[in-house]
């Protein structure tokens, strides 16, 4: 059994067409696994993607809750006439003075949530410039104003920077 006796097709031995199939299927398993890695990578991306989205949602909807049992505790002040007074004279309020002082925060914070949903990707910057005119409208109110200089220290400095750069300024021609 010498070389002469080897079995040939198309000119190639069986050891030569077995090491071709072997290149052969180590070639489609590479494309496979590297077509399976780029696969793998965008849903691993989309997954991530998600998470972020869902996290920024949760942050965004936890900001929405404070807020409103913030806007419940004190609209149940305002809205029971008795302790309203109790509250006020108890600590030495102008009862007028502390209303709006109040409305105005709701007012800060109503402003506050829709730029945090910005922020968070909750609502588009499309959508975000029509809310935007109706809070420079809301930062155009005296009270608000006032208020936003008291506490304009306790919120974060992209959200003042936003608000004294977007919503306060004024366009030097403006009256």
């Amino acid at each position: 059994m010498n070389g002469e006796s080897t079995i040939k097709l198309w000119g190639l031995s069986i050891t030569d067409l077995t090491a071709l199939l072997m290149i052969g299927l180590t070639f489609v398993t590479t494309v496979a696994n590297i077509l399976l890695w780029i696969s793998t990578r965008q849903t691993v991306k989309l997954l991530i993607g998600q998470i972020r989205h869902q996290v920024a949602t949760d942050y965004s909807e936890a900001q929405h809750t404070l807020v409103d049992v913030h806007r419940e505790l004190f609209l149940g002040i305002l809205n029971n006439q008795k302790l309203l007074e109790s509250f006020t004279n108890a600590n030495g309020l102008d009862r007028n003075d502390w209303e709006l002082e109040k409305i105005s925060a709701f007012l800060v914070n109503q402003v506050l949530l829709g730029y945090l949903h910005l922020r968070n990707g909750i609502i588009s910057p499309s959508h975000f410039e029509g809310f935007k005119r109706d809070a420079q409208d809301v930062f155009a109110y005296k009270t608000v104003c006032s208020h936003w200089q008291k506490v304009r220290v306790a919120n974060s400095e992209e959200f003042r920077r936003f608000v004294d750069t977007e919503l306060l300024w004024q366009d030097p021609g403006t009256p």
